[in-house]
């Protein structure tokens, strides 16, 4: 009798203890996605980055991109922020060397794993996460695929 209350007890001691380790890895796994993220590159190149953008018009402009924010809070909303200058053709002899300006996209976003999906008013984008490295992949659907890298601070 005193045997078998020490393999039961030993039984439910390892029980116990892969349980508990069990959820810890899981609960390692699941590393909150909130945060600042500051962006570094886009599309390879170190800021400021310089890619096109096509007006309501068909104009092809030079847009240079200074830096961006992306921040992700707890409860699933997204706020990027991107200061750029935008150099068109059409308006370089008003402009000089084009207008900065800041725009702000606000949307939510949802994760499964290291993916990220998120959401804003142009569109649905997908963004994977390694570490404190986020990719953030935009574009498609007639338009060019941009990769936006950041790094959560």
């Amino acid at each position: 009798m005193n045997n078998h209350i020490q393999r039961h007890f030993g039984v439910i001691a390892v029980a116990f203890l892969l349980l508990t380790v069990g959820w810890g890895v899981s609960q390692a796994e699941e590393v909150s996605v909130a945060g600042i993220y500051s962006l570094e590159q886009v599309d390879g190149q170190q800021l400021p980055a310089n890619s096109w953008t096509e007006k309501l018009d068909g104009e092809r402009c030079k847009q240079v991109i200074l830096r961006g924010v992306l921040l992700l809070d707890s409860e699933g909303r997204s706020a990027a922020f991107l200061t750029e200058k935008v150099r068109c053709p059409s308006e370089a002899a008003t402009e000089g060397g084009g207008k900065e300006r800041s725009v702000i996209f606000a949307g939510s976003y949802t994760r499964s794993g290291n993916q990220i999906t998120l959401q804003d008013e142009f569109g649905t984008d997908r963004a994977v996460l390694d570490g404190d490295v986020l990719v953030y992949e935009t574009g498609g659907e007639g338009q060019p695929i941009v990769k936006f890298n950041f790094r959560k601070e």
